[in-house]
């Protein structure tokens, strides 16, 4: 059989409308020649109106670009994989080419590695120029299209109930931008036109948002201020277009949220359903608003015992998988004596290596609900890291102190 091309794949024999820069290219098979005008489709051939131009194929490469026969005579599931190997733009191509290779593409969940988020200023086809718009780019293993844009076309990515990224980064999502504003609106729009099944499937929010939220002192002609009162309003609505089902893990150590900001996330289904918190903040936050994570990444500017104690019992009384940790660090040292004293258990230090690290002052295992897990902690003046480990494997579980 001979082997298929994905030029012998009709994705670009009709024209499409799509905004979002997925034209039509054509297949670079075709050798240098005189140039003939193609009409476009839906119109007469004898409008005079400027069309695609080709070069003309000599006959013994001459083939018809209205007919895929080749294409139409393979099997469904060698069609499959083929789609599998498309980029996102060929499948939205091949998707608008016909009803047929519409429910084809439908059918094929596409691998999302990651998608990104950002305001940029692009050509817009409405305008004739350049406009900041909020564009979206979906990277795979093998394949990346970047500099998408539309509502319509970001939530086609998840039009197949098995397609879902593994992690989408908003980079400098600024409500203040009037661009994110209108695209937040027609999203939030189209979602409840659509209804549940519509929404973003991820299973991380990556945030890079840290834009100035307060009137700072001094000059501030060049400062950003946000007009919004809190920056979690922002982020709920955002956060309320995933699906929680799918969503496991924040990462917000590039934000500007303050603890106002995480009481208002707390309110939220979401929140509760999280395995995995990574977030910075400059003021404290209650500690108890963590304490369902399996995997805690928190930085602020200083831990009291308690706040450390209260993690540890919550680690210590659960249900979790070896694995699951919690890193408590803070910008301003503790007493390591004072902490010690919050322990509502006999203060043992147990380490684990022959030789322990300069950096660890203190090392203590705790009793967990399986009797073959342990939670090990370990501290210094500035961080507490525990890890649910296996009883007798603790130094390859714990993983490197440095």
């Amino acid at each position: 059989m001979k082997p298929i091309s994905l030029t012998d794949i009709p994705t670009t024999y009709e024209s499409t409308d799509c905004e979002s820069g997925l034209s039509s290219e054509y297949s670079s098979e075709f050798s240098s020649g005189e140039v003939i005008p193609l009409p476009s489709l839906g119109t007469s051939s004898d409008s005079p109106a400027a069309a695609p131009q080709v070069p003309i194929v000599p006959k013994s490469m001459e083939k018809p670009l209205k007919q895929f026969k080749f294409w139409k005579d393979l099997s469904p599931q060698f069609q499959k994989d083929v789609v599998k190997k498309l980029d996102y733009k060929a499948r939205c191509c091949l998707r608008k080419s016909s009803t047929a290779n519409r429910d084809l593409v439908d059918n094929c969940p596409l691998p999302m590695s990651y998608i990104t988020i950002k305001t940029d200023r692009t050509y817009n086809p409405r305008t004739k120029q350049l406009d900041e718009q909020v564009v979206f780019s979906v990277f795979a293993d093998n394949w990346k299209s970047v500099n998408l844009h539309g509502v319509d076309d970001f939530l086609s990515l998840f039009k197949n109930r098995r397609s879902v990224a593994q992690s989408c980064w908003f980079d400098c999502f600024d409500e203040n931008k009037p661009c994110v504003a209108s695209f937040m609106t027609e999203l939030e729009k189209e979602i409840k036109i659509r209804g549940a099944q519509s929404k973003i499937r991820a299973r991380k929010i990556q945030w890079n948002n840290n834009y100035k939220i307060s009137q700072p002192k001094g000059n501030t002609s060049n400062q950003k201020i946000s007009s919004s009162p809190d920056p979690g309003v922002h982020f709920t609505n955002i956060l309320n277009c995933f699906d929680s089902k799918y969503l496991k893990s924040l990462d917000l150590v590039k934000s500007n949220f303050t603890s106002s900001t995480i009481n208002i996330l707390a309110k939220s289904s979401h929140w509760w359903l999280l395995k995995e918190i990574n977030l910075e903040l400059q003021q404290k936050t209650m500690i108890d608003l963590f304490l369902t994570a399996e995997r805690l990444l928190y930085t602020t500017q200083t831990f009291n015992g308690q706040d450390i104690w209260k993690v540890i019992q919550s680690f210590q009384s659960r249900d979790l998988p070896r694995g699951a940790h919690f890193q408590l660090t803070a910008h301003k040292p503790w007493d390591v004596e004072e902490v010690l004293k919050s322990f509502q258990v006999p203060v043992k230090d147990e380490p684990v290596e022959s030789r322990r690290s300069p950096f660890i002052k203190h090392t203590q295992r705790f009793k967990t609900r399986s009797g073959e897990l342990v939670l090990v902690v370990k501290l210094n003046s500035e961080v507490v890291k525990g890890v649910i480990c296996r009883a007798n494997y603790i130094k390859e579980d714990f993983g490197s102190d440095s």
